[in-house]
């Protein structure tokens, strides 16, 4: 598990580097291209599941991804993203290194299903990953340099050092 904290934690510090600087209107600007979202709304939209994640587990509750407050600060006011960007870096390096299952709500399903936490942060950093490929994308057709390697899968990068 901890090479999943650790990747988490990369992942969260390469979106951090990214909107670190950057203008409110650069971090909600469209773009009509990829489905006329923001960067800010596809930060928001990760930082929400990490944080039902944590929630669920605090409150010793089913984990429900689909019950986010989609709060629209957060997706304007790059501030408020990199607040609650640093509160989810700060949990995942105090994160306990054992696993233990838990149950998970998503994708409409109406019955809770069985997961773990070593499954679930699997998830997160898949879901991560994707929507940091939509930024960066976002990101380049705005005129804002992305690091090479934003957005990119880790088994991809490891793909292209064999290759």
């Amino acid at each position: 598990m901890n090479y999943l904290i650790v990747l988490n934690l990369q992942l969260l510090e390469q979106t951090i580097a990214l909107i670190t600087g950057r203008q409110n209107v650069e971090y909600s600007r469209t773009c009509r291209e990829v489905y006329s979202s923001t960067i800010g709304q596809h930060v928001r939209h990760c930082v929400e599941h990490y944080e039902a994640f944590f929630q669920a587990l605090t409150e010793g509750r089913t984990v429900d991804y689909e019950a986010r407050p989609r709060h629209v600060l957060l997706e304007n006011d790059t501030s408020e993203a990199l607040d609650r960007l640093e509160e989810i870096h700060r949990s995942l390096t105090a994160f306990p290194q054992h696993c233990r299952s838990l149950s998970i709500r998503d994708t409409g399903i109406a019955d809770d299903c069985a997961s773990s936490i070593t499954r679930e942060l699997q998830f997160l950093a898949s879901h991560t990953v994707h929507h940091m490929a939509l930024i960066a994308v976002i990101a380049c057709l705005s005129g804002i340099t992305v690091p090479e390697n934003f957005g990119v899968a880790p088994s991809t990068l490891k793909h292209r050092e064999n290759a």
